[in-house]
């Protein structure tokens, strides 16, 4: 472990007694956080934030089945239940912000935005407004880890399982929110400790399926067919480096950089075509032939402005660089880089950089902060040849 200092062990950051409140949204993972809280003897309940209203294509609504679930838990664990209506602010501070984002033709990422904006945003001061509570901790289900730095300020530490880590999600909270965080699950993997726990305390979400789709659209829809509902869908040219037309598209937000273009009677025995680049001005996609194209590869790219946990930038060098490790896109591994204020350097290439992504930094296992991607110089050099 590097990059830190102090204990990250969650019980030593709260008192016998203490309140806490613990985000639940009807799965196995905040399921357990709530219980391993409550059998440690604090005194805990439960919030679960409400903050999409539409039903699926059964006509059921997942949130209601979530809430059931959360409520379900809470009586077994003997614990309050709030209900938080935050459909309001998310889709202003959250939905509305993505589709700008998509409608400029980039990838934003919901789940940063969430976090930071609603989850340890509005949520924690409508706990303070609506529970009279101010300053009582605020647990999750995140596969995340925080060590207090100063009374109100923390670092932003890597789950031990990496395979889980969500510190990724978490980025964009300031450290004065994340010290009043718990992250019970921290320091546990979830193939061997989570699951185990959920059945030896017979939760009722123990064998319930992990979710994987955004909340505001479900695992069940077609992520482009749902943005159709609110974005104008302007059809366009799908172009080859060359400037040779090669098929069509349904929309700059249809598709991503890096994703295959599906373009019929061109893909096949040649492989097939991938995103490398995207044109808002023309309303034209790029498309390059062959998942190990070096158009879809990036050295370089420049992101901001920049959100840091702690609220200040960490110490560059005297050539005003610094060497880290980054992410560009949730699960993927470390990537050593230079980071020169804005700009950064990767030591090796990656694929499919698009802008509106997060790049996020770290310094060993420390999360140092993220910041919105604007561009790479190698999608600008390639859309001008």
């Amino acid at each position: 472990m590097s990059g830190h200092a102090g204990t990250t062990n969650w019980q030593a950051q709260i008192k016998p007694g203490d309140k806490v409140y613990v985000g639940m949204s009807g799965g196995v993972d905040s399921s357990v956080a709530a219980y391993l809280l409550k059998s440690h003897g604090y005194d805990v309940e439960a919030i679960f934030m409400r903050n999409w209203d539409t039903r699926d294509e059964r006509g059921e609504c997942p949130s209601a089945r979530d809430y059931h679930d959360v409520q379900r838990v809470c009586a077994q664990l003997d614990i309050k239940c709030h209900q938080i209506d935050l459909v309001k602010q998310y889709w202003n501070n959250v939905f509305s912000t993505c589709l700008d984002v998509f409608a400029a033709g980039q990838t934003p990422n919901p789940d940063i935005l969430c976090n930071s904006q609603i989850k340890f945003g509005v949520l924690l001061d409508e706990i303070d407004r609506r529970l009279c509570t101010r300053g009582a901790w605020f647990a999750t289900g995140h596969y995340a880890r925080t060590v207090k730095t100063h009374p109100d300020q923390v670092n932003l530490l890597r789950g031990v399982d990496r395979r889980k880590d969500q510190s990724y999600y978490l980025s964009g909270v300031s450290g004065r929110r994340l010290s009043r965080a718990v992250f019970p699950l921290g320091s546990l993997i979830k193939s061997q400790h989570v699951r185990q726990i959920a059945r030896g305390a017979r939760l009722v979400t123990a064998e319930k399926e992990e979710s994987m789709g955004i909340c505001f659209v479900g695992e069940r829809r077609r992520f482009d067919k749902f943005l159709a509902e609110y974005l104008p869908q302007r059809e366009g040219d799908v172009l080859a480096s060359n400037g040779r037309v090669i098929g069509r598209h349904r929309g700059l937000f249809t598709k991503t950089i890096g994703q295959a273009a599906s373009i019929p009677g061109v893909s096949g025995m040649n492989g097939k075509w991938y995103i490398y680049a995207k044109d808002p001005v023309r309303n034209c996609m790029y498309a390059a032939l062959g998942r190990d194209n070096s158009l879809l590869l990036s050295n370089n790219i420049t992101a901001g402005p920049a959100h840091w946990i702690t609220g200040t930038a960490p110490e560059f060098g005297p050539d005003n660089r610094l060497e880290l490790d980054a992410q560009v896109r949730y699960m993927q591994l470390p990537q050593p880089c230079v980071v020169d204020y804005i700009s950064v350097r990767f030591q090796d290439a990656q694929f499919g950089i698009a802008s509106g992504q997060y790049l996020t930094l770290y310094q060993g296992d420390v999360c140092l902060g993220s910041a919105p991607i604007c561009s790479t110089t190698d999608m600008a050099r390639a859309i001008d040849e």
